[in-house]
C-alpha cells in the first residue's frame, strides 16, 4: 500500500456510519495511524470475515497485505461496510497504478526521451491532450524530509482539468499548466506567487519556481521544461534573492550565462581590478545596486538609502571621474551592469546547483 494513499482512504473511512480500521499483515493500525497492534485470527480466505474476541476481521480481497477490522462484531452492517471499503481500496490502487504509469510517461515526454511514435502511443494510451497551450512550472523544494515535494504540493496546488503534476524526483515537481485562458505571462507569475504564499502559510516551507515558455502542443513540452529548469539555474546565479524565475524575462542573464568563464572574467577585469578596488567598497556597490533598482532615480535612491541626495551625487561623480562612466546615463549604466554581472558568470558558473 502506497503511504500517500492512506490519508485519502482515511478521509472516506471517517464518513462511514460503521467504524472500520485498516491494519497491515502484522496487525498494526494504519487507519487511524496509531501505535496499536492487534492479534489477528487466521485469515486464509480473502474477502471472508472472521470474528475474534468481539471484533470482525477480513483479509482484503484485492490487497492481501491489508486487513479490515471493526469493533462491532459480525453483523450485516459491518459486512456491507467491509465490502464497500475493500472495493474502495481496489479502486484507489488501480487509479494510483494508472497515474503512476502516466507520471512516468510525462517524465519521458518532458525529458525528450521518446521517439515520435512512442509519444503518439503515450498520448493515446493516457488520453494526454495533444494540441492545447501549456506551460511548465518547475517547482523545487529543498526542505522535504519523509514526504516528497509531490505529496506536499499535491494538496495545496489549485488546478483546472488539463493541469498535471509530474514528480521528477523527491524534491522537484513539474506542473504542466493549461494557459489557454490566460492573457499574459504575468498571470503565471501571480499564480506562482500565490502558490508560494499558500505553501508558506500552511506548511512553513518554501518553493523555488522556474517558468518556461508556452508550448502549443505536447511535442514542445520538453522545451518549456528545459527553459523552466534553466530559469532556476540562471536565477540562482544572478538573482539569488528571488524565488520565482521567468525564462522569458531573463534575456540579459541568459546572454551572460552563455559566455565562457574566461571571457566573462576578462571583461569583468577591465572594470573591477586592483586599481579600482578602493573605489568599489561594499558601500559603493550597494549604492550603485540600489540606484539601478530604483531605475536611475536619484531622489528615490537617496530616500531608500537614508542619505542626502547630494551624497548620492557625490558617490556617482567619484565613479565617473575614475572610470569615465556616468551611471546617470542609460548607456553607461547598462555597460556597468553587464560588466558587473560578468563577475557572477565567471566566478560562480561552476557552482550553479542544477535541478533535474
Amino acid at each position: 500500500m502506497e503511504k500517500r494513499l492512506l490519508p485519502q482512504i482515511e478521509q472516506i473511512f471517517t464518513r462511514l456510519n460503521t467504524p472500520v480500521m485498516l491494519l497491515d499483515a502484522l496487525g498494526n493500525s494504519l487507519i487511524p495511524k496509531e501505535s496499536i497492534r492487534f492479534t489477528l485470527p487466521t485469515l486464509d480466505r480473502p474477502g471472508t470475515p472472521v470474528e475474534k474476541e468481539g471484533r470482525l476481521y477480513q483479509l482484503s480481497a484485492y490487497q492481501n497485505d491489508l486487513v479490515l477490522m471493526s469493533p462491532l462484531g459480525d453483523n450485516a452492517q459491518v459486512r456491507d461496510a467491509f465490502l464497500l471499503c475493500d472495493t474502495l481500496i481496489a479502486s484507489m490502487m488501480t487509479v494510483y497504478s494508472v497515474n503512476n504509469d502516466a507520471n512516468y510517461a510525462y517524465q519521458r515526454i518532458l525529458q525528450n526521451e521518446m521517439t515520435l511514435a512512442e509519444m503518439d502511443a503515450m498520448v493515446d494510451e493516457y488520453h494526454i491532450p495533444a494540441n492545447i497551450s501549456r506551460c511548465v512550472l518547475l517547482l523545487h523544494m529543498v526542505q522535504v524530509q519523509q514526504s516528497s515535494a509531490l505529496d506536499i504540493l499535491n494538496e495545496i496546488t489549485p488546478r483546472i482539468p488539463n493541469d498535471v503534476m509530474v514528480a521528477m524526483d523527491k524534491h522537484t515537481v513539474a506542473l504542466i499548466k493549461d494557459v489557454s485562458g490566460m492573457e499574459d505571462a504575468d498571470e503565471l507569475r501571480q499564480f506562482a506567487l500565490a502558490l508560494q504564499e499558500t505553501l508558506l502559510g500552511e506548511t512553513a516551507l518554501n518553493v523555488t519556481v522556474g517558468i518556461g515558455e508556452v508550448a502549443e502542443n505536447v511535442g514542445e513540452l520538453h522545451n518549456s521544461y528545459r527553459q523552466a529548469r534553466r530559469a532556476i539555474e540562471i536565477g540562482r546565479l544572478y538573482s539569488p534573492e528571488r524565488s520565482i524565475h521567468v525564462y522569458r524575462s531573463m534575456l540579459l542573464e541568459r546572454f551572460l550565462s552563455d559566455l565562457s568563464p574566461e571571457m566573462a572574467e576578462h571583461y569583468h577585469g577591465l572594470l573591477f581590478n586592483r586599481n579600482t578596488a578602493r573605489l568599489f567598497s561594499e558601500e559603493m556597490l550597494y549604492t550603485i545596486e540600489m540606484f539601478f533598482r530604483k531605475d536611475l532615480n536619484l531622489s528615490d535612491t537617496a530616500r531608500q538609502l537614508y542619505i542626502h541626495r547630494n551624497t548620492l551625487v557625490y558617490r556617482l561623480d567619484k565613479v565617473q571621474r575614475q572610470l569615465g562612466l556616468d551611471l546617470r546615463k542609460f548607456e553607461d549604466a547598462v555597460t556597468f551592469k553587464m560588466l558587473l554581472e560578468m563577475r557572477r558568470c565567471g566566478n560562480n558558473k561552476a557552482k550553479a546547483k542544477k535541478v533535474r
